[in-house]
């Protein structure tokens, strides 16, 4: 990449950001952020994110923090692949990196969500939290906008990271 990006990967758990986000490095040079892993030091599990909204205020805060730190202090591109939600986030991140910031939200059908869910080998997140995120995502589409929504239910993965890699070059 030519100019370095703060590329934000997200959607609902079981949308296939974690396996999109890996074959996009294969293709882009970034630096990795996995809110995941970062929120797994604060929550024994994915039900407990919303019972504890202090935590997850310290979770979007190391996101943001190592997104600066990558991107501002070592001129890196970083890619974050975490359920990121709430305006106030969102416009944190939009002030802080302006128009180096690329945000893409994958979300496909419910149905389509519901059976990888099942499928995944990590844990799962259930109807109730993914029809809770999916209706959280589609109210903010004004606010991401309607362009930077991807419906990969359809595609393989291969397609999608073809899809994001192309935009994000792109943008450059």
């Amino acid at each position: 990449m030519k100019y370095p990006k703060v590329i934000i990967l997200t959607g609902p758990c079981g949308v296939g950001k974690t396996t999109i986000s890996r074959r996009c490095l294969e293709h882009i040079d970034a630096e990795y952020i996995s809110g995941d892993e970062i929120a797994k030091r604060l929550f024994p599990a994915i039900s407990y994110i919303t019972k504890y909204p202090e935590k997850l205020a310290i979770v979007k805060d190391e996101i943001l923090a190592l997104s600066k730190r990558y991107f501002h202090d070592q001129e890196k591109t970083v890619l974050i692949d975490y359920v990121i939600l709430g305006v106030d986030f969102i416009s944190k991140f939009k002030e802080t990196f302006k128009s180096n910031l690329v945000i893409k939200v994958l979300l496909p059908d419910r149905e389509v969500i519901y059976q990888r869910d099942r499928e995944r080998d990590c844990w799962e997140s259930g109807r109730a939290m993914i029809d809770l995120l999916y209706d959280k995502y589609a109210a903010l589409r004004g606010t991401i906008g309607a362009e930077n929504y991807i419906d990969n239910g359809k595609e393989t993965v291969e397609e999608t990271v073809h899809q994001l890699v192309a935009e994000i070059v792109k943008q450059e």
